[in-house]
């Protein structure tokens, strides 16, 4: 069992789940009615989900290491020892660079 966050639109309309990299591995539909929105409406309910499921997973990670200011090798022995240890360690590393856990690293 590994670290993941959901969550479901305000509307009831969608649930999303995601990993502790940021990464959608549950979408459900919890009604057709979208199959009468526009495809606008759907999207932005869509990537609000998602958007909200991977603050949770993202506040989950600082909840369980705080902030880590940048200093990876702390995270790195808190991390020894741990069965989430790759999980883990993906996700604060893209906490520490500013960016979603499974994008790419910029240069």
């Amino acid at each position: 069992m590994g670290i993941s966050a959901m969550a479901t639109s305000k509307d009831r309309l969608v649930t999303a789940t995601v990993d502790a990299r940021g990464t959608l591995t549950e979408l459900k539909f919890n009604s057709s009615r979208y199959r009468s929105m526009a495809p606008s409406e759907l999207s932005a309910v869509l990537t609000e989900t998602i958007a909200k499921a991977q603050k949770d997973v993202t506040d989950q990670m600082k909840d369980i290491f705080g902030e880590t200011d940048g200093h990876l090798d702390t995270v790195k022995d808190i991390l020894n020892g741990s069965s989430y240890q790759d999980e883990l360690h993906e996700m604060l590393e893209a906490f520490v660079d500013g960016r979603l856990p499974g994008q790419a690293k910029t240069d």
